[in-house]
């Protein structure tokens, strides 16, 4: 899915002449996980000699000559400054610990110059800015967990994770894996108390016993030296009165008017986003309504908040066209169009299909979709067996490994050219003597499963460089011993 990258960018624009009150003070601040950027007056930098940035007293950044350098005098700006030539310094990622004093001295010919800056880093706010993020959907019976995820496949050592819920954004969860400190769990309305869980690797939020209360909005954010990530979802657990699918089907309505743009401030009534949904690993067709393509004939699909073009068809030459590369390649390999009606496919769906799509014909809309990808649900007695299907062919030299749980342990896995196959206990031993490889297709096999085996369950393919990755949920039942 597509993740959108947004800065909150602090610019000062110094007016008069560099250094003429070196005592002058500019003030700035900045969200916790944003990044600043401190500019001086151009026009007094212009053949400098040497440029030295200070937090306090040690050089932190410098410019001599055309070299630029970061003294590692300060351990904790690691990974976070980038001087320019101008003498502009942009520090990323920021956290309280980086709220401060910040000189900058300007050595030339004819002298010295110096400005001061105090930044000061405050905690995010009640709201979250998720700014043109995509919408994820997800659907749960009450009591059943509920996994929200994000796109990172592996997290590093500097990420901030900030959780929240509800339009009015309150804080539900967060981690400063910097700070090497465990997560922190915030009560709204104590509604979530003792069922929230971080992953540590993916900063993935689980929500246990879910409750029809936990129904809403949630957003993420997660700032890292590189970059800032903005993720949204809409949660809807149903009661015994309601399927998750007869629920989330009014609020794929909502989301798609929204989403879709077909709602607007004046409210202008059109026509309702058609609702597709479909299994990961599924084939999911969107039709046309057409049953036959006219000469001349320009069909486009696009998809994504940003109508991203994905494929298209010209009528007069048949002549198919699909861009593999836009929305960070999630489509590759897996659009087809049929000629005659110019229906799209979406072949092998994976979570990160969920979304908005149009269909343009001439270049006029025709027909909305919002498509809903459903992660694999398995449900079993205790003591019975279940098989996790891989329905993917396995080349030679493909590797399969199946992960379990929030902190993703390996539980089996086929790999090399013999195939080896290997099932792992797991440090608490819940796997032992219960895991079966099937060596064809990967497919993993649970036998005389307990409520200890039920989670989520992550299958890797790694295949000539790309990774492929479903997930399943495994629900456990308790045996009636009446």
């Amino acid at each position: 899915m597509k993740s959108t990258v947004k800065f909150f960018q602090v610019v000062l624009l110094m007016c008069g002449v560099f250094g003429a009150d070196e005592d002058e003070v500019k003030s700035v601040s900045v969200m916790e996980g944003d990044f600043v950027t401190l500019n001086p007056d151009l026009t007094q930098i212009q053949g400098f000699i040497l440029i030295l940035w200070r937090f306090g007293d040690p050089v932190i950044a410098q410019i001599n000559g055309k070299e630029t350098s970061y003294p590692s005098h300060t351990e904790i700006f690691r990974g976070r400054l980038q001087l320019d030539q101008t003498g502009f310094l942009t520090v990323k990622n920021m956290r309280i610990k980086h709220s401060g004093l910040y000189k900058i001295e300007v050595i030339q010919r004819a002298g010295t110059s110096n400005m001061k800056f105090t930044v000061t880093v405050y905690e995010s706010p009640s709201a979250v800015n998720a700014g043109e993020a995509e919408m994820k959907l997800m659907s749960v019976k009450e009591g059943d967990p509920v996994i929200l995820q994000t796109d990172i496949p592996q997290l590093y050592r500097d990420e901030l994770i900030v959780w929240r819920f509800g339009d009015e954004g309150k804080l539900i969860a967060k981690h400063d894996i910097e700070a090497k400190s465990s997560p922190l769990y915030y009560e709204t309305d104590e509604r979530f108390r003792d069922r929230l869980q971080l992953n540590h690797q993916t900063g993935s939020l689980i929500i246990t016993n879910t409750r029809t209360t936990d129904s809403g909005h949630y957003k993420v954010k997660i700032s890292s030296n590189k970059q800032t990530l903005y993720q949204k979802y809409i949660v809807t657990v149903s009661g015994s009165g309601l399927s998750p699918g007869v629920v989330v089907g009014i609020v794929v309505v909502l989301v798609a008017a929204a989403a879709a743009g077909v709602i607007s401030c004046c409210h202008k009534i059109a026509e309702i986003p058609e609702t597709v949904s479909g299994m990961e690993g599924d084939d999911v067709k969107l039709n046309t309504g057409v049953t036959k393509i006219q000469t001349g004939d320009l069909i486009e699909w696009q998809s994504g908040n940003e109508d991203s073009l994905i494929a298209q068809i010209k009528g007069e030459t048949s002549e198919i066209t699909t861009y593999d590369d836009v929305l960070h390649g999630i489509f590759r390999d897996r659009l087809k169009l049929d000629k005659k009606t110019g229906s799209l496919t979406i072949t092998n769906t994976r979570i990160e299909h969920t979304g908005p799509y149009k269909l343009l014909i001439n270049n006029k809309y025709k027909r909305t979709f919002i498509v809903y990808i459903r992660v694999k649900s398995l449900s079993a007695k205790e003591n019975d067996s279940v098989t996790l299907e891989t329905k993917t062919e396995i080349q030679t030299g493909d590797e399969i490994r199946w992960l379990f749980g929030s902190e993703d342990t390996l539980v089996a896995e086929i790999k090399g050219e013999k195939r080896e196959m290997t099932t792992h206990d797991d440090p608490d031993g819940r796997f032992r003597d219960r895991l079966e490889l099937v060596e064809a297709n990967g497919s993993l096999t649970i036998k005389n499963i307990t409520a200890d085996h039920a989670g989520l369950y992550k299958l890797l393919i790694l295949s000539r460089g790309r990774t492929l990755c479903s997930k399943f949920f495994v629900y456990v039942k308790e045996t009636d011993c009446s």
